[in-house]
């Protein structure tokens, strides 16, 4: 499970006075999020099993739900400056929070391995979108307004995350373009996820089934020959070496 474990206890000494009082609330730029989901993929249809198997938001009042709000508000409890900056700087996305990892210049040193990763993000957006809809998980904010105060406010619903699907997705993607970027490519996107709960914005669980969903992502493109074959063909471009 990827968890805030480190909340966890902490969340336990701060949060269980709360819990009784809780009642029942009554398009895009290449690799960004700012337009609005996409009409349609690129690569996938939407229609993949994966995607309707895929596991719904933790019920309203239920187990995981009541850890979640507890996690919250322990991550707000104890939120310092550099996690709120952190927070500030992963607030818009980009898959540029990825691939600057490798290069600050990568859109610009890649630029065709760059388009086809705007091309996945896309079928990512579109996805994770289609699925945020579905489950109508209000943010924790808007959930619990008395309770969690964000460090800035998000549009549409909370689960899963985008930002967390995203990152992991390209992670992965350019993990297996640069290697030896790999473990510290997965570490910005945990880094990114935890970061939307410190700030108020996403429940833990929506960040883990984000990153659970980027790695379904992961995998129906990878069986993609279209998404293969341009990849391919945009990285031999950049001089990128195959493996």
């Amino acid at each position: 499970m990827r968890v805030l474990s480190s909340l966890l206890l902490l969340s336990l000494l701060i949060v269980c006075p709360y819990i009784d009082s809780i009642a029942d609330p009554a398009g895009t730029a290449m690799g960004t999020h700012k337009g609005g989901p996409p009409p349609s993929p690129i690569y996938l249809t939407g229609e993949e099993k994966a995607w309707s198997d895929f596991p719904k938001k933790p019920a309203f009042g239920s187990e995981v739900d009541q850890l979640d709000l507890m996690v919250t508000l322990s991550a707000q409890a104890s939120r310092n400056e550099d996690q709120k900056k952190e927070a500030d700087r992963d607030k818009d996305y980009s898959i540029k929070l990825m691939t600057d990892v490798i290069d600050p210049h990568f859109s610009t040193k890649y630029p065709e391995t760059f388009k086809v990763l705007g091309r996945a993000d896309n079928d990512a957006y579109f996805i994770t979108s289609r699925l945020k809809k579905e489950n109508g998980r209000l943010r924790p904010f808007a959930q619990h307004p008395t309770l969690v105060t964000p460090l800035f406010l998000s549009k549409d619903f909370s689960y899963p995350s985008g930002h967390a699907s995203g990152t992991q997705l390209q992670a992965l993607i350019l993990g297996e373009l640069f290697p030896t970027f790999a473990e510290g490519l997965l570490k910005r996107a945990r880094e990114i996820a935890d970061s939307r709960v410190v700030a108020g914005v996403h429940y833990v669980s929506d960040t883990e089934a984000g990153q659970n969903l980027g790695d379904l992502l992961f995998s129906e493109l990878k069986a993609n020959a279209k998404f293969k074959d341009e990849l391919a063909a945009a990285a031999a471009k950049d001089g990128i070496p195959s493996k």
